[in-house]
């Protein structure tokens, strides 16, 4: 094994969607990935499809079951064209990418039925797309002294089947458990000075193509940094760092400067949306530092996530997340026998869906409905609420919201709560904490939200 002073020196950079769209956001990457190589580093670049190209992919694939997407196929396409004219590139690099595209397709038209695996086939396309344009262009712009390499992520990274997953998770909500092989680091260092693969993208042991589930392109440059034991992760994004809360939906939102792993993860669940929490678990064990900062902004200082832990009174940052399906289910009198739980999670699992369990009491169950990585449309949940009204007495599904306090003990932030001189709302839903005692969290009207979001802000932000 290589002596680790020996090792090569890794820096891995992530670009979201919104982050490599324009000729501009490219002549941005290339400049940082040249200030990166000047320090005397190995550079891999992962990023994303072109924005909003996901959406579009996944509106293709549900218009192929009935043969109608012909029309947005042909947007697309030109779409494409328009970008590699943009970056001055020769369009036919798009030819063999979009008859795959075209191809996958095809089989979703025949099939008359969108599965799981050929909707993760029609949607990688994306990425395969943008990283192709991205590789040749970077390519072109350090060709007079650095070698680029485009690497498929698929033949990377293999996806692990777990316990329980149903078969929309293993195709869409895959995961894959990367170690450090200094081999490949020491193979591509010698032969390269910048590797460029896809975010949001893996394989499946039987070779297909698997997706690891949306905004799983910051858990694909993870991968990559611990396949490397990168000395760095930079997510480059549209904003400069992680804040007090969404400053999208609250303008008096604050950044901040460090955030340990342990905070970064309990607010990247909470449903903060610069980071994806599987990012962080998989580059933890490694004590490989994140820094997140703005593509559009790259001299601006971002937030550092990393192992350093300090106590704090106060709450940190406040994440919310809104409209989510709730489903409450009052069992009867048997309540939580072991039976009636299993067909519960079996009925989430013969219909695709994930589920977070919120709250219980004897005789009640209330669940989050997890819907993103679904193959299905909003009409599940009325199938969902049909099945389950069968084994319980009584089904109600709502949408709420879930708001998280993140960054001192529960029982700390609680008495925070408490202390507040002003008019919260009269009913909380639900209060909730997690073992790790590190966020406590309530449901509340979804309508109410926003609001509610603002006071707690106002008074609990320091």
């Amino acid at each position: 094994m290589t002596q680790d002073n020996q090792r090569p020196s890794w820096v891995v950079l992530k670009f979201g969607g919104s982050s490599v769209s324009s000729l501009d956001d490219w002549n941005n990457i290339a400049q940082i990935i040249k200030d990166n190589l000047q320090q005397g580093v190995k550079v891999a670049v992962v990023h994303s499809a072109f924005k909003n190209v996901t959406n579009q992919l996944e509106k293709l694939a549900q218009q192929a079951t009935s043969g109608e997407h012909e029309e947005l196929f042909a947007e697309l396409k030109q779409y494409h064209v328009e970008m590699a004219q943009q970056l001055q590139l020769d369009n036919s690099l798009l030819t063999e990418r979009l008859k795959a595209l075209g191809e996958a397709l095809s089989k979703v038209s025949t099939n008359g039925k969108l599965t799981s695996q050929l909707r993760a086939e029609v949607v990688a396309h994306g990425e395969l797309l943008s990283s192709t344009l991205g590789a040749e262009f970077l390519a072109g712009q350090l060709k007079e002294s650095y070698q680029t390499q485009w690497v498929d992520a698929r033949e990377l990274f293999v996806s692990e089947v777990e316990a329980n997953n149903n078969l929309n998770d293993q195709y869409l909500n895959a995961v894959c458990h990367p170690r450090p092989d200094h081999a490949l680091s020491q193979q591509w260092a010698d032969k390269y000075d910048v590797v460029l693969t896809q975010g949001f993208i893996a394989s499946n042991e039987a070779g297909e193509t698997v997706l690891l589930g949306r905004e799983g392109s910051d858990t694909s440059a993870s991968y990559v940094a611990a396949l490397l034991e990168a000395k760095k992760l930079e997510i480059w994004t549209d904003v400069a760092g992680m804040f007090t809360t969404d400053p999208n939906k609250l303008s008096e939102a604050k950044k901040l400067e460090q955030v340990s792993y342990a905070q970064a993860f309990e607010m990247a669940e909470a449903g903060a949306k610069v980071l994806h929490p599987r990012c962080l678990s998989t580059v933890m064990p490694y004590r490989i530092p994140i820094e997140i900062k703005n593509t559009h902004q790259p001299l601006e200082t971002g937030t550092m996530i990393n192992g350093e832990e300090t106590d704090s009174r106060w709450v940190k940052s406040i994440a919310v997340k809104q409209n989510v399906p709730v489903m409450t289910l009052l069992l009867g009198r048997r309540g939580q026998q072991p039976e009636t739980l299993q067909k519960v999670f079996t009925v989430f699992n013969e219909l695709e869906l994930g589920c977070e369990l919120l709250a219980s009491t004897k005789e009640s169950l209330v669940m989050a409905v997890e819907t993103s990585n679904s193959v299905h449309g909003e009409d599940i949940l009325n199938e969902l609420s049909v099945k389950l009204a069968e084994m319980c007495r009584s089904v109600l599904l709502s949408h709420s919201a879930i708001i998280t306090l993140v960054g001192c003990q529960s029982s700390q932030a609680l008495w925070h709560l408490l202390q507040i001189d002003a008019e919260l709302p009269d009913q909380w839903l639900l209060l909730s904490h997690t073992s790790s005692d590190q966020h406590l969290s309530f449901l509340v009207s979804d309508d109410d939200a926003l609001d509610i979001l603002k006071l707690l802000h106002k008074h609990l932000i320091q």
